[in-house]
């Protein structure tokens, strides 16, 4: 069975001089919501322009379900819906003018396209703005808009560059949620960002990509099970005073302290059973434990660990 999306050996270069991506691969199962994390510049926008065919690779091949992108476009993009960058819409159309222009150019007969024009903007909370100038829409209202037309001809994968870019917290939840409910209807998502996050709050698998290299992929399951725990967050019954901090700090096991917020934050090397042996030594100080709860790093600090590797290795 073919890949949702898969990329053999994927290389650009631009101008002769400018190598975005470096011989990449990476494959998608159908029914993943997958992040491509990287910084500004890591090739992130590359690859999508390559797998929608805006342009073309350099090296190496693109597939769509098993299809070329290059050699097939159509038959291959017919499956995808994509938001890329932030496209331009008139202000002057309605979401219902606007859908009907992209239902025609899809050759949907007009009651597809009336089907349809419900149905997406009820998907994404937009029904009661059906006939109001798109000119007079919030970024979020906005950025749901263009992710409606993405869906409009209900494909099976959906690519998304950067979905969030520019929105306050509550239009980025709505995205979030918007993400969330194509999961469950088992589309494909591929989205790039570089809020680690918010990939985390939506996707199940992630690959990272630094300076036109895949340095990373796997499950963000698998991420949180290997991930160290670094931090012990300690809450006692009443704030330590500064004797109690020092008399803490003095316990050779402990790194650093840190208070935040009444409560103290240790820092220790990890092992576990460091921090089995760091709580007995507290409370043979006399400090009145109410809790002592182990914190995992995230996303964004398994990323940067990644990334160091990656550096120290050339």
């Amino acid at each position: 069975m073919a890949y949702a999306i898969e990329v053999k050996d994927l290389v650009k270069t631009y101008n002769k001089r400018i190598t975005a991506l470096k011989g990449i691969s990476l494959a998608i199962e159908k029914g993943d919501v997958v992040g491509y994390l990287g910084p500004n510049g890591a090739g992130k926008t590359t690859t999508i322009k390559i797998l929608t065919n805006l342009i073309k690779p350099t090296a190496g091949q693109a597939y769509i379900n098993g299809i070329d992108v290059s050699k097939q476009p159509r038959e291959a993009l017919r499956y995808v819906g994509a938001l890329i960058e932030i496209p331009g819409v008139y202000d002057y159309l309605t979401p219902s003018e606007m859908l009907t222009y992209f239902g025609k150019v899809y050759r949907m007969n007009n009651r597809q396209i009336k089907q349809r024009i419900g149905e997406a903007l009820a998907l994404v909370n937009l029904s009661d703005k059906a006939r109001e100038k798109i000119g007079s829409f919030s970024t979020g209202m906005h950025r749901r808009l263009v992710i409606a037309k993405a869906v409009f001809h209900q494909p099976e994968i959906l690519v998304l560059d950067e979905p969030v870019l520019g929105l306050d917290p509550k239009g980025m939840k709505e995205i979030r949620q918007l993400i969330k409910r194509f999961h469950e209807e088992g589309m494909t998502v591929f989205l790039s960002s570089h809020l680690l996050g918010e990939v985390a709050e939506t996707c199940n698998r992630v690959i990272m990509l630094d300076r036109g290299k895949v340095i990373a992929s796997d499950s963000i399951e698998n991420i949180r099970n290997r991930t160290e725990y670094k931090v012990v967050n300690l809450k006692l019954l009443n704030p330590p005073s500064p004797e109690d901090l020092e008399r803490m700090q003095g316990i050779e096991l402990i790194e650093s302290i840190e208070q935040v917020n009444g409560a103290v934050r240790i820092h220790f090397d990890g092992k576990p059973a460091t921090s089995a042996r760091i709580l007995p030594r507290l409370v043979s100080l006399g400090l009145e434990i109410v809790s002592y709860n182990t914190e995992g790093v995230g996303l964004e600090d398994f990323y940067l660990s990644v990334l160091g590797d990656e550096k120290e290795e050339e």
